[in-house]
């Protein structure tokens, strides 16, 4: 049950107010890629090596689709995690997604 004494107060709004759209100006792939580019080629491998392990059994084509953001953080990230997956990386997985 809601405790109405934590409810906010009313909120005066004048002029066209919307939803705020958290993605406008937002890119939610700079920040991975730029983290992944300052790692050593061994911290690169190492995050392969994460990857595998934690997506052991997990459906290919979950798997493909987690390939894809990766890959849009960096080329380098993506192919990476395909080839530790055992994954024949293509251009169409991006095209498709």
């Amino acid at each position: 049950m809601q405790d109405e004494r934590f409810r906010e107060p009313p909120l005066k709004i004048s002029g066209d107010a919307d939803r705020y759209n958290h993605r406008d100006g937002n890119d939610d792939y700079r920040q991975p890629g730029d983290l992944f580019r300052l790692m050593t080629a061994a911290q690169k491998e190492q995050l392969f090596q994460n990857y595998k392990a934690a997506m052991a059994g997990v459906p290919v084509e979950i798997v493909k689709r987690q390939i894809v953001h990766c890959y849009r953080a960096d080329p380098e990230y993506g192919a990476g995690v395909a080839k530790a997956m055992g994954i024949n990386f293509t251009p169409q997985m991006i095209a498709a997604e």
